[in-house]
C-alpha cells in the first residue's frame, strides 16, 4: 500500500518486470463493496489485503446466475501518472448485463471510485512504463448470500482485483477453425442476440476456445494446433460474427493503404471500438457492416481482440465446410503489418505517449488512496 509521502509508489523490486508469473497475483490487495436491499445502497469501498474470496458453497453466484465481470488495465506513464484506459465503458457494460439478469447493477461513480481505489492501494504492481506490462483489472459483480431457491439475494457484492501481467501473453499468431451449424446445433446466434451472458460478456468461452477443449464433432482440432473458434451469425450466407473469447477484425491492404473490415458497430469489444476510431486518425478507412464468411480469402489480416490478449494476429483459418484454409502473412507466426500499427497506437494512447482526444484515459490520484 502507497506510504503517506509518496503517491504513486515505483514498481515493486520483487517482481521480475521482465517477465511477471502468476505469483505477482499473490500480493496484491482488493476492493470490496456490499449491495444492501435493506437500505438500497452501496457500501464504501473496503480494502482487504488478500487476493482470495471466502465463499458459502450455495452462494446465489456460484449455483443462479453471474458472476459478471470486465476486465480493464491501468497503466504508468513516463512521467509517473497512472491511467486507466476507457473505465467508464466498463462500468456502462457491467450495468447493462446485471440489468439483463436482475441484479442490482453498480452506478457509474462507485464503478469508478472502487476500481480508481484498488489501482491506488495497488501502485507498486502497475508495471514501468517502458515494457508491454499493465495492472489488469477485474470487477466482479457476485451474490455471495445464500437464499432460499428462486429467491433473489439480499445482498450483492462488487469485488475489484488486481494482478500486473504483460501485454501480449500470447504473442504468436493463432489458428483459427470455423464453427457452423453441422458443428454444434444452435451455436450460431441471431445477428441481435444479446451478448450479456453469465460468467462475463463473452459467455461459453472456456468450452469452446480452450485450447486443450476438442471442438464439437471435431475432436482432432486442438491436436491440430487450432487454438481460436470464429463463430458465424445464422443469416444466410452466414456472416463473421465474432472469435469465441474476441471479437473479429479484418483488414484489407491495398498499396500500401489500409481499411479496417468490422462485422458490426458499436461492437462488444471496447478494444475493437478503440481500434475503429483510431483507424481514421492513422489515414485508414473503416469498413462497418456485414462480412460473409465467403470473403475471408479476400482480407490480408485477421486480428481476434479482447482485453485479455489486446490484438492478436490469427495466421490461418480453417473451414471445415468448405474444405478451405486461408492463409494469412505467409504464414507467418509474427504480427502483420496492420496489427503492428495498431498496437502501437493503442500502446501509445493508453500510456499516454499521444494526445487522447477521446479523454479515455482517466488519472488515478493520491486522492483515490486516502478517499
Amino acid at each position: 500500500m502507497p506510504s503517506a509521502h509518496m503517491f504513486p509508489e515505483p514498481p515493486s523490486s520483487s517482481i521480475d518486470w521482465s517477465s511477471i508469473g502468476s505469483d505477482a497475483a499473490e500480493l496484491t490487495s482488493h476492493v470490496e463493496s456490499t449491495y444492501s436491499s435493506v437500505t438500497q445502497s452501496w457500501s464504501a469501498p473496503t480494502v482487504v489485503d488478500s487476493p482470495y474470496l471466502h465463499i458459502n458453497g450455495f452462494a446465489a453466484g456460484l449455483n443462479h446466475g453471474g458472476p459478471y465481470y470486465e476486465t480493464l488495465t491501468a497503466r504508468r506513464t513516463r512521467d509517473d501518472r497512472i491511467l486507466l484506459f476507457r473505465p467508464l465503458e466498463h462500468a456502462h457494460r457491467l450495468a447493462d448485463a446485471a440489468a439483463s439478469r436482475g441484479m442490482v447493477p453498480v452506478p457509474e461513480s462507485h464503478f469508478l471510485a472502487c476500481v480508481k481505489k484498488v489501482v491506488a492501494v495497488n501502485t507498486s504492481y502497475v508495471p514501468p512504463h517502458h515494457i508491454d506490462a499493465v495492472l489488469f483489472l477485474r470487477p466482479l459483480l457476485f451474490g455471495p448470500g445464500t437464499p432460499r431457491i428462486r429467491d433473489s439475494p439480499a445482498e450483492y457484492t462488487f469485488y475489484v482485483f488486481a494482478r500486473p501481467g504483460m501485454v501480449y501473453p500470447r504473442t504468436a499468431a493463432q489458428n483459427a477453425i470455423v464453427l457452423t451449424d453441422s458443428d454444434h446445433e444452435g451455436i450460431c446466434a441471431p445477428i441481435n442476440t444479446p451478448r450479456n451472458g453469465g460468467g462475463g460478456i463473452w459467455e461459453g468461452k472456456w468450452q469452446w476456445d480452450a485450447d486443450t477443449t476438442p471442438l464439437p464433432n471435431r475432436p482432432w482440432a486442438p491436436r491440430e494446433g487450432y487454438s481460436m473458434v470464429l463463430r458465424l451469425d445464422s443469416a444466410r450466407p452466414p456472416l463473421i460474427d465474432r472469435f469465441s473469447t474476441s471479437a473479429f477484425l479484418g483488414v484489407r491492404e491495398d498499396k500500401g493503404k489500409y481499411t479496417l473490415v468490422v462485422p458490426r458497430h458499436p461492437s462488444a469489444s471496447i478494444l475493437s471500438d478503440t481500434c475503429v476510431a483510431i483507424a481514421p486518425r492513422l489515414g485508414w478507412k473503416v469498413e462497418i457492416g456485414p462480412i460473409p464468411i465467403d470473403e475471408i480469402d479476400t482480407l490480408s489480416e485477421v486480428i481476434a481482440t479482447s482485453a485479455v490478449h489486446w490484438l492478436l494476429p490469427v495466421r490461418l483459418v480453417f473451414r471445415p465446410s468448405a474444405r478451405q484454409t486461408v492463409v494469412y502473412q505467409s504464414g507467418s507466426h509474427e504480427a502483420g503489418p496492420a496489427c503492428q500499427v495498431l498496437r502501437n497506437a493503442i500502446g501509445n494512447l493508453m500510456g499516454g505517449r499521444v494526445a487522447d482526444p477521446w479523454r479515455w484515459g482517466v488519472p488515478v490520484t493520491r486522492r483515490d488512496w486516502v478517499a
